[in-house]
């Protein structure tokens, strides 16, 4: 009886184990807004039309996703990069580039950090 006791409790020690390891291991975020595009935007060589967008942004995989109705449109490579205050709503960051607007980050609502298009410490231009 002695034996089958510490059997459980063995058993029960490391599934709470488990179970915490599990819950401490991931995090990695994902954030998601829907938001309206004015105006057409190019998305890593993609050109996205204006309307009504899904932007998801996985930490884990540091990928930024453009989805529509379930598919995705266009994807590429983001960062965190930190905020002196938090945002108040969700912004697009864009950049006119020759008569074409290019997406390069996108702040979502209430957040402390901009998600920012490119790997971290990419350095843009030439050397």
């Amino acid at each position: 009886m002695k034996r089958f006791i510490k059997a459980m409790l063995v058993a029960l020690a490391i599934s709470a184990l488990a179970s915490i390891s599990v819950m401490a291991g991931d995090k990695a975020k994902t954030e998601k807004r829907t938001v309206t595009l004015t105006v057409d935007v190019m998305v890593n060589g993609t050109l996205v039309k204006a309307g009504e967008y899904e932007i998801k942004f996985d930490d884990g995989t540091g990928e930024l996703s453009v989805i529509k109705n379930g598919k995705v449109k266009a994807k590429t490579t983001a960062h965190y990069e930190a905020r002196s205050d938090k945002a108040k709503q969700t912004s697009l960051l864009t950049v006119d580039n020759g008569g074409t607007t290019e997406l390069k980050g996108i702040t979502f609502g209430g957040s402390d950090q901009n998600v920012v298009v490119g790997a971290r410490g990419s350095v843009s231009g030439t050397q």
